[in-house]
């Protein structure tokens, strides 16, 4: 087989063919306490760690088109991405604080509280928070929050939008858009507990925030699908805990489907075959809903949360999926890493539609010299060794 370019080996896996090598994902990066760490092991300080893990240009390589702020954060939008966040952002303040703690208000108009030692230096990467209030409580709220999200808002595009188009028109890596799923989305406005009272208090408010995550998107993403061709989406969701999702199957059918299916459709009849869900614990029971409104993949696939990539290779065969490799054996010694690797990614790879990863982020718990030999042993499952 000749060589394939990585946009070609991506849809090849994505869409269940047969590629040359497998590629991974985002095993060539680490959260700020993960580096840390692996600095006082070795790690050359500002070293690029995929080159040092010897995984250049054997990850998927996508390249997003857009971004949005981050919960906790201040928002910085990059002059060469679609901003599909607030228009204007809330002013990111510090309310409080104290030596060991802050409250402060973030980008999105979201009010938490939490340790120093996670963001006075910097994000840490794994930073506990607790919600102290959101910006959306009722219809009015609503209605002034959708004055920040015009679609149209010239502001979104870059300056240089029609070079990059024709950069992308030219590209041989794959790519792709992420976006806020409807959960996601509603949870940014009005919180979890606002979500799970709203939707019986308020029905209609939380249907009509979760219809309007679709309408936004959609609008404001018209202009850059016309343009060029996106190999995948992801919709951020976290939606799971560890037994199970924080709104059952039937609320979600109920508030959520028909944003599902509308941003299904709209990427769909854009060409876009591999729309693949973003959420942390145990979503197996929306699976279902989701594979009948247009969305064919999961990431990351948490062990921890009951997410067994093995089984749900065997009851969901058409289902893609990301990750699943179990961060807390990592963290053991190298024959739990090998055992891990070993009776996962072979089966899977045989299957197809699979990339593997870590379950989630990589924990600081995980020796540097485990996270090489897990490297090495995925480039050798995968063909790059």
């Amino acid at each position: 087989m000749e060589p394939l370019t990585p946009r070609e080996r991506f849809l090849r896996v994505a869409l269940f063919k047969n590629p040359d090598k497998i590629p991974l994902w985002s095993v060539g990066s680490a959260r700020p306490a993960t580096l840390k760490n692996w600095i006082k092991q070795g790690l050359p300080e500002n070293v690029d760690l995929a080159k040092y893990l010897g995984v250049k240009g054997c990850e998927v390589g996508a390249v997003d088109i857009a971004s949005y702020p981050g919960e906790g954060f201040e928002w910085k939008p990059d002059p060469n991405l679609i901003n599909l966040g607030p228009e204007p952002a809330f002013e990111h303040r510090i309310i409080k604080e104290d030596e060991r703690h802050r409250v402060w208000v973030d980008s999105l108009g979201i009010t938490q509280i939490g340790f120093q030692e996670d963001w006075k230096n910097g994000w840490s990467g794994f930073a506990t928070r607790s919600w102290v209030d959101f910006p959306v409580k009722n219809r009015e709220d609503f209605l002034k929050m959708k004055k920040r999200y015009d679609p149209k808002d010239p502001e979104r595009y870059p300056k240089n939008w029609d070079q990059l188009v024709r950069k992308y028109r030219e590209r041989d890596y794959p790519l792709c858009v992420t976006i806020r799923g409807p959960f996601w989305w509603a949870r940014d406005m009005v919180g979890l507990k606002g979500i799970a009272l709203g939707i019986h208090k308020e029905p209609s408010l939380i249907k009509e925030i979760m219809d309007f995550c679709a309408e936004f998107q959609i609008q404001a993403l018209h202009r850059a699908l016309d343009d060029v061709e996106l190999d995948f989406v992801i919709l951020s969701e976290d939606m799971a805990y560890k037994n199970g999702p924080m709104i059952g199957p039937k609320a979600v059918e109920e508030f959520m489907s028909t944003a599902y299916r509308e941003i299904a459709r709209f990427f769909r009849e854009h060409g876009v075959k591999v729309l693949i869900v973003d959420s942390d614990g145990n979503v197996e029971q929306i699976i279902p809903i989701w594979l009948k409104l247009g969305l064919n993949g999961v990431t990351p696939c948490e062990v921890a949360a009951g997410m067994d990539v093995i089984k749900l290779g065997e009851n969901y065969p058409d289902l893609i999926m990301i990750g699943g490799i179990d961060k807390r054996e990592l963290a053991k010694g190298k024959d739990s890493v090998e055992k891990e690797v070993d009776h996962k990614v072979p089966p899977l790879v045989r299957r197809k539609g699979y990339f593997p990863g870590v379950d989630h982020a990589v924990p600081a718990d995980v020796p540097l010299e485990n996270y090489r030999y897990f490297v090495s042993l995925l480039k050798k499952h995968c063909g790059w060794e």
